[in-house]
C-alpha cells in the first residue's frame, strides 16, 4: 500500500483549518502495481499485501467501471486453492494479518510503519458512500470505521479500550444499481482520535460465501457543523454524565424547553428544561436543541 500526500489538503489546513480530514482516496480512482496481483488502491491494502500468506491467497480485489464512469473497488469471495476455506472480499486502509484458520484474521493499524497506517484527528458525524451487492446464500457484507489511539485492530483482538469513535453499516440484500449509505459514529471517548482504521468485506467474516460479491465507491466523512453553536453563552448551558442531562442559566430555566437527537436526525428525548433530567441513553454524541421563546440553538453534547 503506496501512501500519499496531497499538498493542497495541507496547505488548506495550515492556512486556516477550513477543510475537514476525509478518508484518503475513497474514490479509489488511484491505483498501483496495475496488471499484477498486488493491484491494490492507492492509501489501501488487501490479502495480497498480507503480513502472511500472501504468496497463497487469492486475489479478492479488483477495479471496476464506478458509478460515474471512473473506478470503484470490486471484492469478491473466493476459494483457497487446495486449502479448503474461503478467503474473504476484503480492502482496509491498515494491513491485514490472514491465517489459514480464519478465525485468526484480522486488519490493525501498524503505529510503527506510516505504510500501514492513516493519522487522524478529527471526529465525523458520519461515513456516507455507494455500492452494489450480490451476496450468496444469505451472506452479508460490511463497512466498519474505528477512530483509535495506539493500537487498533478488527476485531479488536483486546484493543477495545483504544477506541474513540466507531461507525459500522452491513449490506445484506441484493443490489443491482448503485446505492447510497451512510452510518453515523458513535463516540465512547471525548478525546481526539489518533488513527482511523477501515474495513470493508463483501463476506460475513468467517462463515462468508463464496461468489459474494461487493462494489464500493465514493465514500467519505461527513461533519455537520451547520447550525450549530458550540459557544453560545447567552443561552443555557448543558452538561451530561451518569445517566442525567444538566441544565443551567443563571436567569432561571422557566419557559425552556429542549429536544435531543442523534446524529442521523433520530428523536431520541425532549421535554421541559430542569437542573437535572434522566438520560439512559447509551454513551455517545447527541444534539441537544434548547428553546427558549425566540431564540434557539443547538449543541453537540458527549454522554459518558
Amino acid at each position: 500500500m503506496e501512501k500519499i500526500i496531497i499538498a493542497f489538503y495541507l496547505i488548506t489546513f495550515a492556512l486556516g483549518g477550513f477543510a475537514q480530514q476525509q478518508i484518503e482516496n475513497g474514490d479509489f480512482e488511484a491505483w498501483e502495481n496495475q496488471g499484477t496481483a498486488e493491484e491494490e488502491p492507492v492509501d489501501w491494502s488487501s490479502l495480497k499485501t498480507a503480513d502472511a500468506l500472501a504468496s497463497t491467497a487469492p486475489s479478492v480485489l479488483s477495479p471496476d467501471t464506478g458509478r460515474n464512469g471512473g473506478t470503484c473497488a470490486r471484492l469478491e469471495v473466493k476459494e483457497v486453492p487446495l486449502v479448503g476455506i474461503k478467503a474473504n472480499g476484503l480492502l482496509t486502509n491498515g494491513r491485514v494479518h490472514a491465517d489459514f484458520n480464519p478465525e485468526n484474521g484480522y486488519v490493525f493499524t501498524d503505529p510503527n510503519d506510516p505504510q500501514w497506517h492513516t493519522a487522524f484527528t478529527s471526529r465525523p458525524d458520519s461515513i456516507i458512500g455507494w455500492y452494489k451487492y450480490e451476496p450468496q446464500n444469505g451472506d452479508k457484507g460490511k463497512i466498519e470505521v474505528v477512530l483509535h489511539v495506539s493500537q487498533g485492530s478488527l476485531p479488536f483482538n483486546g484493543t477495545e479500550n483504544n477506541m474513540i469513535g466507531r461507525a459500522k453499516f452491513e449490506f445484506t440484500t441484493q443490489q443491482t444499481s448503485w446505492t447510497r449509505f451512510s452510518k453515523e459514529f458513535n463516540y465512547y471517548d471525548p478525546q481526539a482520535p489518533e488513527y482511523i482504521l477501515t474495513t470493508i468485506a463483501s463476506g460475513d467474516s468467517t462463515i462468508s460465501e463464496t461468489g459474494s460479491t461487493l462494489w464500493i465507491d465514493d465514500i467519505s466523512l461527513v461533519y455537520n457543523t451547520s447550525n450549530i453553536d458550540e459557544n453560545n453563552t447567552e443561552l443555557t448551558s448543558i452538561n451530561a454524565s451518569s445517566g442525567e442531562l444538566r441544565f443551567f442559566n443563571s436567569n432561571g430555566l422557566s419557559d425552556q424547553n429542549y429536544t435531543v437527537t442523534n446524529i442521523a436526525g433520530q428523536l431520541i428525548q425532549q421535554g421541559e428544561c430542569k437542573e437535572n433530567v434522566l438520560f439512559t441513553q447509551p454513551s455517545g454524541l447527541y444534539l441537544i436543541t434548547i428553546t427558549d421563546g425566540l431564540n434557539q440553538f443547538t449543541k453537540k453534547v458527549y454522554v459518558h
